[in-house]
């Protein structure tokens, strides 16, 4: 669960849960932020977002990631964790990631 703050124009807002996608290294680090793709409820059906289904997940209904609002966020807005994404929406998430950046 992320506390995405005040909102610019379309941007995710308020608390909400993440996909947190940068590596453990960075997360752990004094650099004090973390890389995060917020969620959302909304069914957009976009090439960008990702369904994650609630089993394991934490989520209490079916949600989707929102890979074209990547975030670096300061880890003081990370207010929990609620559960594990599994290695197919890992996979799903990356790939979203990587068209997106061109990478």
């Amino acid at each position: 669960m992320v506390d995405f703050g005040n909102p610019v124009g379309r941007e995710q807002s308020g608390r909400r849960p993440a996909v947190v996608v940068s590596p453990d290294p960075l997360n752990d680090s004094h650099a004090g932020v973390v890389i995060v793709v917020p969620t959302t409820t909304t069914l957009r059906e976009l090439p960008s977002h990702v369904e994650i289904e609630p089993n394991g997940s934490g989520l209490d209904e079916v949600s989707y990631a929102k890979c074209e609002d990547l975030k670096s966020v300061s880890s003081l807005r990370l207010i929990g964790r609620l559960g594990v994404v599994n290695d197919e929406v890992r996979f799903r998430v990356g790939r979203a990631l990587r068209f997106l950046l061109d990478l």
